[in-house]
């Protein structure tokens, strides 16, 4: 079968039509495609069509809704005839309308209709008292959606057993450090011809605090093995992030923070970690400790040359010891024999 035609919308000119033929439609009427819903001030597509029409190009085809024509583009091919229209339904029409699809050949007719319902659902409306506070400023949520709709707002106390769904609800807060960066969503639910549809909105707070710098991410005592590969991490937060530089007391030697990187036991020290930003300072001592192994070599040999010099010492005292001995027992022998070549026969 060729492909359907597009051709002038409404019934064909008399100026156009042929020698009289024997018009047929079918007993069946046509088909009507088209939503159930449809939205205030959304397109939606409507497609009607009947088969076995002849001749095809004497049949035209009428689309309203709600007693409103459309403006259908029709197509026909062999004995097909398909009809195609977008529809935008007003406010005015909200509720159950009548779509209707009527095909007309000569003054025969075929009408088929489909109720639909037509509903308004914008959007809930999402607030903040305001989107950047300083931390432990009071700030408020609020969510209101259609009168029909029934509104969840996350982050609001669960509701007792006395509260009703509405299509309001709000709550309050004090903003600390922990609510940066928080979301808050506005879930709104309506029921539309037993169908239940969803719209959301979403915002995020900001909050502005100083620079932290606490024990789990910038650990105060550090012990590694001399040689290991280590990341020297120290975190500071804050809002807006601060800057942050960790300086060895005495030399000011920078801590290499962040990198991968093998311990050297000149990291060893006392160090300390300032983070700075718009609202403020905070300062934390870092000590960094640095585990090596001595050199046996070098022990050895300076175990021996101490035990050389050891007994070097000892056997020049000795060798003084013994010579003074030697000494003392000379000038007592040299005493004696001169006190007896002195003394009288």
């Amino acid at each position: 079968m060729k492909m359907p035609q597009e051709r002038a919308e409404g019934p064909p000119s008399p100026l156009l039509t042929p020698a009289p033929l024997s018009l047929a439609l079918p007993m069946t009427r046509p088909h009507l495609s088209a939503p159930d819903i449809l939205e205030v001030g959304k397109n939606s597509t409507v497609d009607c069509f009947l088969d076995g029409v002849f001749p095809v190009w004497e049949a035209w085809v009428q689309l309203s809704l709600g007693g409103r024509r459309l403006s259908p583009t029709i197509k026909d091919s062999d004995d097909l005839l398909l009809a195609t229209a977008m529809v935008m339904a007003d406010l005015d029409q909200e509720g159950t309308q009548q779509l209707t699809c009527a095909v007309n050949l000569g003054n025969q007719n075929q009408e088929t209709r489909k109720k639909v319902t037509i509903y308004s659902f914008p959007a809930p409306s999402l607030t903040l008292s305001e989107l950047e506070v300083s931390e432990w400023t009071m700030v408020t949520v609020a969510c209101e959606a259609h009168a029909a709709a029934v509104v969840t707002l996350t982050g609001a106390p669960a509701p007792t057993s006395a509260q009703m769904p509405a299509s309001k609800a709000q709550f309050s807060f004090n903003a600390s450090a922990k609510d940066n960066g928080r979301s808050f969503s506005c879930s709104a639910a309506l029921e539309v011809a037993g169908r239940v549809l969803y719209k959301n909105q979403t915002q995020q707070l900001q909050v502005l605090y100083g620079p932290r710098l606490n024990e789990e991410d910038c650990p105060g005592n550090w012990t590694w093995q001399e040689g290991s590969e280590k990341t020297l991490k120290c975190q500071a937060w804050g809002n807006p992030p601060p800057k942050l530089d960790c300086h060895r007391k005495g030399d000011k030697v920078s801590l290499p923070i962040g990198d991968l990187r093998p311990v050297k036991r000149e990291f060893a020290g006392t160090y300390l970690c300032r983070a700075v930003s718009v609202r403020g300072e905070v300062t934390r001592q870092v000590v960094v400790n640095v585990l090596y192994h001595q050199n046996n070599l070098a022990i050895i040999i300076t175990v021996a040359a101490v035990a050389i010099l050891g007994l070097a010492g000892i056997a020049g005292y000795l060798y003084n010891r013994q010579r003074k001995i030697r000494k003392y027992k000379l000038q007592k022998a040299q005493e004696e024999a001169s006190m007896k070549m002195n003394t009288p026969p």
